[in-house]
């Protein structure tokens, strides 16, 4: 790492320190402004993997161990319906996918693909019953396996919830939560923002239909506005003065960057049965006459959350801990932010091993 000089010496010595300095700031900016406009995006989801199943424009993913399969109960991941799943995937190195399929886990993906106009009715009800349903059948067939494990991250988790409290049928063998929203009473500044009825989630589905990423995205980058506006090119420009590695933060931004449209429908039950009247927790939540009872979940249950994490607060994430039926749970919070569950070096070395430790003595 490069230090700064500090200035001292005779007036000739102080000059050319200065200048050396000057020229040095004028150097990292000329690079930092080339990256930002000319580097190549990095390659991300780069394990090797195969399309095993889809409908309409989602896809399921198994991928490939090199070690061959050492655990028998397969690993299906089932993602948020903003950005793209390739986050568990990011880059060699640093992916938590990865990271479980060179441990001989049998693991699958269900990436939901883009959403356009023409799925703007799409509703929870139809993601639960029409896909993660199917997709879960497609995993036990392939795997040969009568049980399963689910893993969700942020609203993959709330997602796997509803599915796991409406299905009994394959036996649901452990659920993995990263930073997952489940008890949505106080949701931080989220909370603040989408408090009925001065945010009225009727009028906004209604008014786009299909809601569309930039507006996604920009709600969730103002929750920490100087920090995602300002800050994620500052900490790009020191990391270029100091000369230490970039790609990761390439990665990482690319994804960031990288959402997808919301569902109308869906989007319009995000925010009313959630985060507005907290359903799930209090029971009140149906889906096809159904009422979601996660007394009904009796799986394994690791449940982990970010200390740091401003997105979904840790004791969201611990809401299944007081809700389910489960006899064998773990709870646990990383002094990480909502990404630091399943991406930096502080998740490759302090939170990968406990999920692959976890899923090993159970699978």
């Amino acid at each position: 790492m490069k230090s700064i000089e500090l200035l001292h010496g005779s007036p000739e010595e102080v000059g050319a320190q200065l200048q050396k300095n000057m020229d040095r700031l004028l150097d990292s900016t000329r690079r930092w402004a080339e990256i930002l406009a000319y580097d190549p995006q990095p390659q991300t989801g780069m394990t090797p993997k195969d399309i095993v199943w889809r409908k309409n424009k989602a896809r399921l993913y198994r991928y490939l161990p090199p070690v061959g399969i050492q655990y028998q109960t397969p690993i299906l991941f089932i993602y948020a319906l903003i950005n793209k799943p390739y986050i568990l995937d990011l880059i060699p190195g640093m992916s938590l996918i990865e990271h479980l399929v060179n441990q001989g886990f049998d693991v699958y993906l269900l990436d939901w693909g883009e959403f356009q106009w023409e799925d703007r009715h799409l509703s929870f009800t139809d993601l639960i019953y029409d896909y993660i349903a199917r997709a879960v059948a497609k995993v036990v067939q392939i795997s040969g396996c009568n049980q399963v494990s689910l893993a969700g991250y942020c609203m993959g988790g709330t997602i796997t919830t509803m599915y796991a409290a409406l299905f009994d049928t394959p036996q649901i063998r452990n659920i993995l939560y990263l930073a997952a929203p489940i008890d949505f009473e106080n949701a931080g500044l989220s909370s603040i923002w989408l408090k009925a009825p001065e945010f009225d989630a009727d009028k906004v589905a209604e008014t786009f239909q299909l809601v569309p990423k930039h507006f996604i995205d920009t709600g969730v980058k103002m929750l920490r506005p100087v920090r995602n506006f300002w800050g994620t090119y500052t900490r790009l420009w020191k990391s270029v003065d100091e000369g230490t590695p970039i790609e990761a933060w390439k990665a990482l931004n690319k994804w960031v960057n990288d959402n997808v449209n919301f569902p109308g429908n869906a989007y319009r039950q995000w925010i009313k049965d959630f985060y507005q009247e907290n359903k799930l927790v209090k029971g009140q939540l149906h889906i096809k006459g159904q009422v979601v009872d996660m007394k009904n979940i009796n799986a394994s249950l690791l449940v982990l959350a970010g200390e740091k994490d401003h997105l979904v607060l840790p004791h969201q994430t611990e809401g299944i801990i007081k809700h389910s039926s489960s006899q064998d749970k773990t709870y646990q919070v990383f002094p990480v932010g909502h990404g630091g569950l399943v991406f930096g070096s502080y998740a490759k070395y302090n939170v990968y091993p406990v999920i692959s430790q976890w899923l090993a003595q159970r699978s």
